[in-house]
């Protein structure tokens, strides 16, 4: 018998107490009687006391609960899973009436399911339209952990794997480690891939992991197919076709290509194998890429909204050694890892509205956490006038937009009108109120400003008044609350009676709106604004505003029309406004560049050989930036200043015909701007960090040894590691000490499809950046092994299924017995004191 608690014993003592009660009893009975009551009594404590124990007795029990888990993803072919069913069924019906059993359906997940009715859902998917998204993922570790609640205690657990045995994600090793400690017999019954004509790329694999520009690098690309059929194979490069050759795909994993490729372009270059077979069933299966690290020319971006412009600066560098891509406005990659493909980047002449906020925070990114350097030219699409005004790319440059207005320049008068209507709820109307706020913060003291919102009528926000009043007017900004319809015509109405009454020499007026509003003669209005000297410039959001007539209304009051469908632009359309109407941003003159800093960039050049300047923007400095030249008015030239781990550099004229013209004229012009380029060049060091990578369980995992020159190992270094995807999101790192010299850098890959890491020795100060790139889906590739842990399993057997079973043992409680002979006894003792 065994006794589940043992304190309840000291109870028994109370026997003693029984004993002495009786002993000394005055109670005229027959002895034998009293005898037989005070055992009996006695009998009814020790019962009591053991029901109290918990009482059981242990046996060996053989009956069983099977789980049976049936693998329903996309690497298994439906008929095989239905077949998987049949042998269910057969298994289930060698069990005794004892046993029990639990049937799941097992991909992204489980579902627990009859026999019949898992048959039947399968058929209906081989026969109709399956659910893909369930059949997905092979999670077969999830799967046996969480199926193991199902298991009933007090009976022997069988665990029978019905799988191809290739996990997704996932330990299956550890998994079955664990139902082992919990003593779960598990078996294995092997199913077979998809029967439908299928191929993939199993991998692409480099001679190298880093080349010389011109060095031919070999690639590797192994394929896999589930039987004969033929294919193309082609290489691709930023999208772009490099080599294409025929292949015959035979059964198996044993397909190999080769192609030989010259590295052309300096950076993280990307290299993607993409089979095209004439059978195929999976497409996702299809590519796979590896990265080369080619080291060559130095490689800057420009970008410009008239491209043409560039070119003979870009001709300069590029007789300086450089490689210069020049694009259009639209040209600023949109991941990380395009940007990486360069080592500066320099906006020339592109507004701020042609780049997305996103692609603002990479920028501001590839400076600052991977040490790229960006440069701005001078333009009117630049600094302040371009509406980069409190943008990320603005952070990163050493000049602001913030300037003063020289006194000697008109006054401004400007009226802000803002539609907020019901459709401009949300996030439209927040930015339109800090555009509008943006727009009385740049102008001068002297200069004016009103505000007018609309709905279906104009409601004056804020009157005439200085600018100087700046926080009276944004307080009134705020108050601005969305709703009612549209009527631009009675706020333009208003606008013009405002400004008829201000004296100012320069009178301008924004329009915002993004809905429809009735043409009540808005060509006539506009004209007498522009008789009376009011320029107007208008600004559609959305693609409900009515473009037509806004840009016939920019045209007829002779400035400017904005379409955008992002509401994030306003901000920066509403400060390119605000300066250009000020018309103090730029100067247009000779300006001849003067010294300010001794700086490298300049080693070898005297003021006397530098071109003059035929313009400029006007900026101001940061407190940290070094001002290398300037005119001299005083007003910053060219400035350089480190932000992060990268540096921002600023020209404040440009090197176009406009106001460079003098600078491409001149001989020296592509020496100067080479050295002064290679000044902010993105800077890589890794000597002595040697990184192994590999990726599993969705994380991505790098090994680092980093030895100092003569080998030696270098233990406690202090390390800086970020990485970013795609969208320029920040994804966490960890890097830990595992040995002499030994680190190791950890990176989860949930949800993401790029990344680009950035590994930094701050003590040597040694830096290496790395990109990875997911491959296709698990569940669609082919050549996959199940791992040993799996085929090392025994052999699922239906007509065995209660073969070679462990024994279980189970407690039989005697509670019950225990209390009911604790009340017979205490009955019994009763009776025999009234006979």
């Amino acid at each position: 018998m065994h006794l589940t608690y043992l304190q309840p014993l000291w109870w028994l003592l109370g026997l003693l107490v029984l004993a002495m009660a009786w002993r000394y009893s005055l109670v005229d009975r027959p002895k034998g009687k009293m005898l037989a009551s005070l055992a009996l009594r006695a009998l009814a404590v020790i019962f009591l006391v053991l029901a109290l124990c918990r009482p059981g007795w242990m046996r060996e029990a053989d009956d069983l609960h099977v789980v049976f888990l049936v693998d329903v993803s996309q690497s298994v072919d439906l008929k095989a899973s239905q077949e998987a069913v049949t042998e269910v069924e057969a298994a289930v019906n060698e069990l005794k009436p004892g046993d029990s059993h639990s049937v799941f359906a097992m991909a992204k997940g489980v579902r627990l399911q009859a026999a019949p009715d898992l048959a039947k859902t399968l058929e209906s998917w081989r026969t109709g339209v399956p659910d893909d998204r369930f059949r997905s993922d092979s999670r077969l570790a999830e799967a046996m952990l969480s199926t193991r609640l199902a298991f009933p205690a007090g009976k022997s657990r069988r665990l029978v794997l019905l799988s191809d045995g290739q996990e997704t994600r996932g330990d299956v090793t550890a998994a079955l480690e664990t139902l082992k400690r919990e003593q779960v017999q598990v078996e294995w019954k092997p199913l077979s891939g998809p029967a439908e004509p299928e191929a993939s790329v199993v991998s692409v694999e480099s001679n190298t992991s880093s080349a010389f520009a011109g060095e031919i690098v070999r690639l590797k690309v192994r394929m896999a197919s589930n039987q004969p059929m033929g294919a193309r194979l082609r290489i691709l490069n930023q999208g772009v076709s490099m080599q294409e050759k025929s292949v015959a795909l035979v059964p198996g994993t044993g397909n190999e290509a080769v192609f030989d490729m010259p590295m052309t372009t300096p950076g993280a270059s990307l290299w993607t194998a993409e089979l095209i077979p004439d059978k195929d069933h999976f497409p996702l299966n299809n590519q796979a890429s590896a990265t080369v690290q080619v080291k060559g020319k130095s490689r800057v971006l420009i970008i410009h909204r008239a491209p043409r412009e560039m070119r003979a600066a870009a001709r300069a560098l590029e007789e300086q050694e450089f490689e210069v891509d020049v694009r259009g406005e639209n040209g600023v990659p949109d991941t990380m890892e395009g940007l990486m493909a360069f080592d500066a980047v320099m906006l020339a002449d592109v507004p701020a509205t042609a780049i997305p906020m996103r692609q603002m925070q990479l920028l501001k990114s590839y400076v600052q956490d991977f040490g790229g350097g960006l440069a701005m030219m001078g333009s009117e699409n630049s600094f302040g006038l371009g509406g980069y005004y409190k943008t990320p790319v603005e952070d990163v440059l050493p000049l602001v937009s913030r300037f003063e207005k020289e006194k000697e320049k008109p006054s401004l008068a400007m009226v802000l009108i803002i539609d907020k209507s019901g459709s401009m709820q949300g996030a439209p109307m927040a930015l339109a109120r800090q555009a509008a706020k943006a727009s009385v913060e740049l102008l001068g003291a002297q200069d004016q400003v009103a505000v007018i919102a609309f709905d279906g009528a104009p409601q004056l926000v804020s009157e005439m008044r200085r600018a100087s009043e700046r926080d009276a007017i944004q307080a009134a900004i705020d108050t601005i609350q969305e709703a009612g319809g549209t009527d631009l015509y009675s706020a333009m109405e208003m606008g013009k009676q405002i400004l008829d009454n201000t004296t100012a020499k320069i009178k301008h007026m924004i329009c915002l709106t993004d809905g429809q509003t009735e043409d009540r003669g808005f060509g006539s209005l506009t004209q007498a604004l522009a008789d009376s000297g009011v320029t107007v410039s208008t600004v559609g959001m959305g693609e409900g505003a009515v473009g037509d007539l806004l840009q016939g209304i920019a045209e007829v009051g002779k400035g400017r029309y904005y379409q955008t469908s992002d509401p994030s632009n306003v901000p920066q359309i509403f400060t390119k406004e605000t300066i250009q109407a000020t018309k103090s941003a730029i100067k247009e003159d000779v300006y001849q560049a003067i010294t300010v800093t001794d700086h490298p960039m300049l080693a070898g050049y005297a003021d006397s050989d530098l071109p003059a300047s035929l313009g400029y923007v006007m900026t101001e400095a940061k407190p940290t930036t070094q001002v290398v030249l300037a005119v001299e008015s005083g007003d910053p030239l060219l400035a350089v200043g480190r932000f992060g781990l990268g540096q921002g550099l600023c020209f404040t004229a440009d090197l176009t015909e406009k106001w460079g013209g003098e600078w491409l004229a001149w001989e020296g012009c592509g020496k100067f701007w080479s050295q002064v380029l290679r000044s902010i060049l993105k800077k890589e060091d890794a000597e002595g960090m040697e990184v192994r990578q590999s990726t599993a369980q969705d994380v991505w995992r790098l090994d680092i040894r980093r030895r100092e020159p003569d080998g030696t190992p270098v233990s406690g270094l202090n390390w800086d590691a970020q990485a970013v995807d795609a969208t320029g999101r920040q994804v966490p790192v960890t890097v830990r000490e595992t040995g002499l010299g030994k680190y190791t850098a950890q990176v989860p890959l949930e949800g993401q499809e790029k990344l680009t890491l950035r590994l930094r020795d701050t003590d040597r100060n040694k830096l290496k950046v790395l990109a990875w790139t997911r491959p296709s889906p698990a569940e669609y590739r082919l050549g996959r092994e199940a791992p040993a842990a799996i085929t090392a399993l025994p052999p699922f057997v239906p007509a065995e299924i209660r073969k070679n079973l462990t024994p279980v043992t189970t407690r039989q409680s005697l509670d019950h017995w225990c209390y009911g002979l604790a009340l017979l006894s205490a009955l019994g003792s009763v009776v025999m004191r009234r006979i």
